[in-house]
């Protein structure tokens, strides 16, 4: 199948831990842990994920909250291992310069001149992991990461380093370009991987080199 475009409910989520159903616990002899979390009662007593009373974990630890992985250690990660990333476009693209508030900090970091695709959290039934989406007013993201709440081709989440850039965002319904794993002429052409991650950045190429 080639690239293609379609209509998808983009929804913004962050590491704040209400985003992605986790909180940081306090470790009790036994099964259980003492959960801390921003609502109306901070502090809950919970029962860890039977598979995981015996490891090893630090006093201060994240557990989920959510799902059949309740009470399971949440170490920060995406489903496939991954470091969770917000989309950075090329510095000199139309992208960057609508972001305009954040181009001294990039200026004065020499590795964030960069780009860097965003970590996206899909239904992996419909897209794997590896398929790379452009969505306007976000850049390139790639599937790195599953969620419970997600199903179906029409919803799809998108990392935000911060939860006040998450409710800026909020949710939105975009046209949305979908590459799937195997399907990119770039990913194709014998050039350096920094060179191709460069150019996987830029927006204007997008049609050329989806």
């Amino acid at each position: 199948m080639p690239p293609f475009t379609r209509e998808i409910e983009c929804t913004a989520y962050c590491s704040c831990g209400y985003c992605c159903n986790w909180e940081w616990g306090l470790a009790l002899p036994g099964p259980f842990y003492l959960g801390f979390s921003p609502s109306w009662c901070p502090v809950h007593l919970r029962k860890r994920n039977k598979g995981y009373i015996e490891k090893q974990l630090p006093l201060f630890a994240r557990y989920w909250t959510a799902s059949t992985l309740t009470g399971s250690p949440y170490y920060g990660l995406t489903a496939d291992g991954s470091v969770p990333a917000q989309a950075r476009p090329p510095i000199f693209s139309k992208m960057s310069l609508m972001q305009y508030n954040k181009l001294p900090s990039r200026i004065l970091l020499p590795w964030r001149f960069f780009p860097r695709h965003g970590t996206i959290a899909a239904d992996t039934d419909f897209y794997p992991f590896g398929t790379r989406m452009f969505i306007s007013g976000y850049g390139w993201g790639e599937v790195e990461d599953r969620g419970s709440a997600i199903k179906g081709p029409g919803k799809i989440d998108l990392y935000h380093c911060s939860h006040k850039e998450a409710l800026k965002w909020g949710r939105q319904k975009l046209q949305v370009v979908v590459v799937l794993p195997g399907q990119s002429t770039l990913d194709s052409l014998k050039i350096p991987r920094p060179i191709k991650d460069v150019l996987k950045g830029l927006n204007w190429l997008r049609n050329l080199f989806v």
